[in-house]
């Protein structure tokens, strides 16, 4: 394994250990989540300043609140990575307010979108963003209502602030959704997903769509794939990575391996999928942090911080719904 890469891989776990010991976080996904989002940052756990942000958020938000759910324990690790834990939190909150003005209903996913907002827009460009967020969610879920929900409004704010207008974003969403849906066997909204990401890359349609399957297809065939659900979609965050992609599929096979070895990751763990998403992740990360240019062009003006975040929030929604299962099923 590279030596970056296997350095990456250790902080991780140090992470995760330093985590359960302070004993913050209830499921072992979220662990996994929270090490990732301190070693995006190259930060340390405090584990007393976690606690510390635990107690504002009971604070600023009800019990009932969407901050307060499932979202809890990634936002109070927002919060500990802020310079200001309570002024993120303020701030946060301000922009869903905004979000959910004429919703009768909104649920953590929109809580998950104005964090999103918040920290990869400009102040002064967020009521402009929120707006067209807004609008650009309401064209994708008329075409195609039984599949968009809020888990898409995230992604929907991304594919805004990269700099593409509700029309837009609505058009190319559906045309590589259709691409997707004409030429492979993905469910639907696996492939409104995929789309939505993909759409963040410049290349032509062709092109990027036949890059993600084809990345799927070939850690499926050396044995690390994830399964094929939304978990997939983590290789459409690939598309402007330059670089071979025998030698990614080998280096997400070293991580998979490698990961095998370490606590919540073996046959008790978080499962193979869950393993090889990480595994796929800690790959494209040490890559855009050894590149010398953002992970895509600038002219559309998505930065790396943008692509972290979509892969922040691709890892999030899946590990809300495994919660959310587990809690289900642990009522029957």
């Amino acid at each position: 394994m590279r030596a970056s890469l296997l350095e990456r891989c250790e902080a991780q776990i140090r992470n995760e250990t330093a985590l359960r010991k302070g004993r913050l976080l209830e499921y072992e996904s979220i662990v996994k989540l929270g090490a990732m989002l301190f070693l995006n940052e190259g930060r340390e756990v405090d584990a007393a300043h976690i606690k510390e942000c635990k107690r504002i958020l009971k604070q600023k938000a009800g019990l009932f609140s969407n901050f307060r759910g499932n979202l809890q324990y990634i936002v109070q690790i927002k919060m500990a990575l802020s310079d200001d834990p309570e002024a993120y939190i303020d701030n946060v909150m301000d922009v869903y307010a905004k979000l959910k003005q004429g919703r009768k209903f909104a649920g953590e996913p929109l809580a998950m979108t104005a964090a999103t907002i918040y920290e990869n827009c400009p102040e002064e460009l967020s009521d402009e963003v929120i707006d067209k967020t807004r609008e650009a969610y309401a064209q994708i879920n008329t075409k195609h209502r039984f599949l968009t929900d809020e888990s898409d409004m995230p992604t929907i704010a991304l594919m805004i602030m990269a700099g593409m207008n509700p029309d837009s974003a609505s058009d190319q969403a559906e045309q590589l959704f259709s691409a997707l849906k004409d030429r492979f066997r993905i469910k639907s909204d696996v492939a409104q997903t995929a789309a939505m990401v993909l759409a963040l890359s410049e290349k032509p349609a062709s092109e990027k769509v036949e890059d993600f399957i084809g990345l799927f297809e070939a850690c499926k065939e050396a044995g690390h794939a994830t399964a094929k659900d939304k978990a997939m979609c983590i290789y459409a965050t690939y598309a402007d990575l330059d670089a071979d992609r025998a030698t990614i599929v080998s280096e997400i096979g070293e991580v998979d391996e490698w990961l095998k070895g370490h606590k919540g990751y073996g046959a008790l763990g978080v499962g193979a999928s869950m393993r090889r998403l990480i595994a796929a992740t800690l790959v494209l990360e040490d890559y855009q942090a050894s590149m010398a240019s953002p992970f895509v062009h600038a002219t559309r003006a998505v930065t790396q911080a943008i692509v972290e975040e979509l892969v922040l929030i691709l890892i999030s929604v899946i590990i809300c719904t495994i919660i959310i299962t587990s809690a289900a099923s642990s009522t029957n």
